[in-house]
């Protein structure tokens, strides 16, 4: 019997900025177990900013207006086991209840911020501060033109099309399977990009952001079960649909 889903949400007005990384540097930063998932040659360091609207936890209570909060991630990409996924390095949000809930249910490092998220016309500003710790941000970007469907050998593919995120639990990676249509993505004009976010993480990175932003899709997450588990066990009982979402023919793993 497939499981239910675990949560239901929808991630909205966000920003995809990306930067190469030296895979050499990404695979001391992730754990030995996972496969640095390169593109051209290079690992890819994201800072996601965006907000999550309408969330619901299965058998939890409604949360009224705590389901609706602003959120940003510092991620790279994976392999395990065949799929193609995320690794967080951190995941800022400004909701106190989900951080707790995330962080137990999915071992995720969720961290409780101060985050403002104004929008006006097709121009978004963000700025975040974290509550304990170092780390902030002020972004502030244009929402462009849309762009056409991303295509499976492109970088875009690659940068977005993810629907597995791995976490350690108990000692042992696990994964969590993510379905959504795929991102609608649009053009985007950063006017600022003034972070710590990805410094706190151990890396730093240089130049100018590959951006994007899309309006948003609704999410089902499922629970985390054992990497090595088999795909039914998440939900997924065809493995290849997926994982052909974000294959590109020039990755290499270190």
């Amino acid at each position: 019997m497939t499981p239910p889903p675990g949560v239901r949400m929808r991630w909205q007005d966000l920003l995809f900025l990306h930067w190469r990384v030296d895979p050499e540097l990404m695979r001391s930063r992730v754990p030995a177990e996972l496969e640095v998932d390169c593109f051209e040659g290079s690992a890819w360091i994201g800072l996601v900013p965006f907000t999550m609207a309408n969330t619901r936890f299965r058998g939890v209570p409604d949360l009224g207006p705590l389901r609706h909060f602003h959120e940003c991630n510092v991620r790279t990409y994976v392999r395990h086991t065949g799929r193609t996924g995320v690794w967080f390095f951190s995941l800022d949000a400004a909701s106190f209840l989900p951080v707790v809930g995330a962080r137990l249910l999915w071992r995720l490092p969720y961290v409780w911020s101060r985050i403002e998220s104004v929008r006006r016309d097709d121009t978004i500003d963000y700025r975040l501060s974290r509550r304990l710790g170092g780390g902030a941000a002020h972004i502030t970007w244009e929402r462009g033109e849309l762009l056409p469907p991303s295509a499976p050998a492109s970088l875009e593919h690659f940068l977005t099309e993810r629907y597995w995120l791995f976490a350690r639990r108990f000692g042992r990676v696990q994964r969590s399977r993510v379905e959504h249509v795929p991102w609608p993505l649009r053009k985007a004009r950063v006017a600022r990009c003034e972070e710590s976010l990805i410094r706190a993480a151990g890396i730093d990175v240089q130049g100018e952001p590959h951006a994007m932003c899309s309006d948003g899709v609704d999410v089902l997450g499922w629970n985390l079960v054992a990497s090595d588990a088999p795909p039914e066990a998440d939900g997924s009982p065809a493995l290849s649909t997926h994982s052909s979402r974000s294959r590109t023919t020039t990755r290499s793993s270190v």
